[in-house]
């Protein structure tokens, strides 16, 4: 990674939608492609060399979900759909006609919602430690999880929203034939949030989908393996 590279080496911008701010950062130049980050997390818990390798070939683009960073809280309660509906406001804004996306955890299931309801915005999908539903069978330490954080006052209000929003999730199982745009699937072996098999049940509803098992890796593998997880990406949408 390039010693002068760092996530802060770029500006923060904003843009206005539905009735929020949404900070962004850009790195790179290129065929555009946005990471939407899990749960909790902002743009600028990416990790770096990621994100660096990433912007070798293409525009990337990082943001942060509403009310958390950067991004302005409406005061409502949220969805994944709202989400999805900010994060196609943010592709519009940007007057960018189509972009891939590499979504990871929460961020796979808000890019789920939104190649359903905006496919035209969607190019390629790759999904770190997807789920189709926190009520799938093997999802059950996920949802205790997200259970804890809704119901800890001590946590800040956005997290908690961030949780119910989870929980609230119908989720996109009967859905997944919809999905058009061409997808791959990364998940690890010791991913206790999002088992494998999870992923293998997602494959199935996909129609052009293809997956890859990273051996000792656990939820959102490319904070542990940038170098594999950008790989796979690169050769992904270079396909």
């Amino acid at each position: 990674m390039a010693s002068n590279f760092s996530l802060d080496s770029s500006p923060v911008k904003y843009v206005y939608v539905n009735g929020v701010e949404l900070g962004y950062r850009e790195f790179g130049s290129g065929e555009p492609l946005l990471l939407i980050m899990g749960f909790g997390g902002t743009m600028d818990t990416w990790n770096e060399t990621f994100v660096w390798e990433l912007a070798q070939e293409y525009r990337v683009i990082t943001f942060d979900n509403r009310g958390v960073g950067y991004s302005s809280d409406g005061g409502e309660n949220y969805s994944l759909e709202l989400f999805a509906s900010d994060t196609a406001g943010l592709i519009e804004a940007l007057e960018i006609p189509e972009v891939s996306i590499f979504g990871t955890s929460m961020g796979a299931s808000i890019a789920q919602e939104l190649a359903l309801s905006y496919p035209e915005k969607v190019d390629k999908l790759i999904f770190s430690s997807a789920v189709y539903s926190v009520n799938a069978p093997e999802a059950g330490f996920l949802k205790s999880m997200f259970q804890s954080f809704a119901g800890n006052s001590e946590i800040s209000p956005a997290i908690r929203k961030q949780a119910d929003a989870n929980l609230e999730w119908n989720g996109t199982y009967e859905r997944l034939p919809e999905i058009r745009s061409k997808t791959l699937l990364l998940v690890g072996t010791e991913d206790e949030y999002a088992p494998p098999g999870i992923t293998l049940a997602m494959a199935e509803k996909l129609p052009e989908v293809q997956v890859i098992i990273f051996e000792n890796t656990k939820h959102s593998g490319e904070r542990y393996f940038p170098d594999k997880y950008s790989e796979a990406t690169l050769k992904f949408l270079k396909k």
